[in-house]
C-alpha cells in the first residue's frame, strides 16, 4: 500500500474483506496495477473467495464468487473448483452452511478472529453428481440475480419518490 505505483491506473481487482459483502464480486474498492499484481496470483473468474481473517468472523464467514479474474490480500483464501465440482453449487453450500462452518473452523485470536483454513481444506465434502450441482447452482444464481434486480428497482423508485413532510 505504501507504493502508490501499485495502484495508480489499476485495472485488476484486488479483493479485501471489505469487498466480500455480496455473493458475487465484479468490482472491488481498490484496483491494483499490472506492476502491483506482478508478484500476486491472478485467480480466474468462478473462483470462490472466503474471508479467513477479520472481526466479522465473530458471527459470519463472508464468501463470494468472482465474476472477473482477481488478486486477493492476505485476509482472503481462494478455492478453485475442479471439473467434478460446480462453483455456483459450492458457493451456495458455503452460504447455507455458514453457521456450521463457523462453529467447526472458526478460531478466536488474540487480536482478530480467523478460520482454520488448513483444517477446512482437509475435510472431505460429500457432493451430489455434477449435473445436480449445476442445476442447484444455476437455480440459486438466477434467484440471486432476480433478488438483486428487484433491490435495484426498489432503490431506484425510492430515489425518484418525493419526500413528504
Amino acid at each position: 500500500m505504501a507504493d502508490a505505483s501499485n495502484y495508480v491506473d489499476g485495472k485488476i481487482l484486488w479483493v479485501t474483506s471489505q469487498d466480500v459483502k455480496q455473493h458475487y464480486i465484479e468490482n472491488t474498492t481498490t484496483m491494483i496495477s499490472e506492476k502491483g499484481a506482478a508478484t500476486l496470483t491472478l485467480y480466474p473468474s468462478d473462483s470462490i473467495v472466503i474471508v479467513a481473517r477479520s472481526g466479522i468472523l465473530r458471527h459470519t464467514i463472508p464468501v463470494a464468487k468472482l465474476r472477473k479474474p482477481a488478486t486477493v490480500n492476505q485476509d482472503i483464501k481462494v478455492i478453485q473448483t475442479v471439473d467434478s465440482c460446480d462453483s455456483s453449487w459450492l458457493l451456495q453450500y458455503f452460504i447455507a452452511s455458514n453457521k456450521t462452518l463457523l462453529r467447526e473452523y472458526g478460531k478466536t485470536g488474540t487480536t482478530v478472529e480467523s478460520i482454520d483454513f488448513a483444517k477446512m481444506k482437509s475435510t472431505a465434502l460429500m457432493v451430489p453428481y455434477i449435473e445436480e450441482q449445476q442445476a442447484i447452482g444455476s437455480f440459486f444464481s438466477r434467484l440471486d440475480n432476480l433478488i438483486t434486480l428487484h433491490q435495484r428497482k426498489r432503490l431506484s423508485i425510492r430515489q425518484r419518490s418525493p419526500v413528504w413532510s
